[in-house]
């Protein structure tokens, strides 16, 4: 038997330890934390899926990619998670049509055209068309689209009963804060807008500060926007689209292979978000109706004539504003070729 000196065995085992040592840190670096921000309360239904989103990132991705999630506005208002992305401070986002519309304004062709869709399938059928264009347009920003959603219709909260466009005229309306060109389009339009932090709408509520706002029904009852606002108009106002988005810079350093099983799982989380948002969203409203005394305004022929009018009025200032022209048109074309086969 031959026997090995002590020295040797020492080096041996330096040797070994240098091995482990030095593979370490090259597995671990391997390893990508993505922080994900959101408006979304905490322990909501997209809050769970987005938490269900990050098991299954990690389990396809073999423990390589960990998802870290901010939920409720912890992190600012949408204006404030676009920032971070930028800077690394963050790397993904779940965020509305309108912070989506921060990074390229095409996508205010899908949310902030008032009375602009009739139904879901008009919805889908826009987004469907438009989605590779907007996504390109979004990366070419430095964001990467993972899936688009939507969570059903924006209704129009206030404190005092509202009917019709010109009482929405009397009020103090929120608007998005950063979002100068809606501002200035709601002003030419005759309305009296106030910016205002999307975190901060129902203390601006509370204070005077507003006192009309277009809300999602499950968000105005998360966040009990209903206590200041217990008047709801029943009009499908606009609807409201979301994605998850992550910076480019994040996405490079994850192998295409994961890339591409990520991008699956988040498109299922998407769509399972809508369906749900959807039916939360009209089941907000009954909660709100019925064990908080929400005073529903139920819209008739007359009145949704009356806001189809004021909308159509406002077409020309939005085209080319706040949507650039080329989308309003083709969003205005895809509606007219799906009604026109229906």
């Amino acid at each position: 038997m031959m026997l090995v000196s002590k020295p040797i065995r020492i080096l041996a085992l330096f040797a070994v330890m240098a091995a482990v040592f030095s593979a370490a840190p090259d597995a671990e670096a391997r390893k990508q934390r993505l922080r994900l921000t959101t408006l979304a309360p905490k322990d909501s239904s997209f809050d769970k899926s987005l938490r269900r989103m990050g098991q299954e990132w990690k389990k396809e991705t073999r423990g390589e990619v960990d998802l870290i999630i901010f939920a409720g506005g912890v992190q600012g208002g949408e204006t404030a998670m676009i920032d971070r992305m930028r800077v690394n401070q963050t790397q993904a986002a779940l965020i509305s049509g309108v912070g989506l519309a921060e990074i390229d304004p095409a996508v205010a062709g899908l949310q902030q055209v008032p009375l602009m869709f009739h139904s879901y399938e008009e919805l889908e059928y826009v987004m469907d068309k438009l989605g590779p264009m907007l996504e390109k347009r979004i990366r070419d920003k430095g964001f990467v689209v993972l899936g688009w959603m939507d969570s059903g219709w924006v209704r129009i909260f206030s404190k005092n009963k509202l009917v019709t466009p010109e009482d929405m005229k009397k009020g103090k309306l929120y608007t998005w804060a950063g979002d100068t060109k809606q501002t200035d389009l709601l002003k030419n339009m005759g309305f009296r807008p106030v910016p205002i932090d999307a975190t901060e709408v129902t203390s601006s509520l509370q204070t005077g500060l507003i006192d009309i706002v277009p809300l999602p029904p499950f968000f105005a009852l998360a966040t009990q926007t209903y206590k200041p606002a217990p008047n709801m108009l029943n009009i499908k106002y606009t609807p409201i689209i979301g994605a998850i988005v992550v910076s480019e810079q994040a996405w490079s350093r994850i192998d295409p292979e994961d890339q591409e099983a990520m991008k699956r799982v988040a498109e299922d989380v998407c769509r399972e978000m809508t369906l749900a948002g959807r039916e939360e969203n009209e089941q907000a409203v009954k909660v709100m109706q019925e064990k908080w005394g929400l005073k529903v305004v139920e819209s008739s022929e007359k009145v949704e004539e009356a806001w189809e009018t004021a909308s159509e009025e406002a077409y020309s200032l939005i085209r080319d504003n706040t949507v650039p022209a080329e989308i309003f048109d083709e969003v205005v074309r895809l509606l007219e070729e799906h009604r026109g086969g229906e």
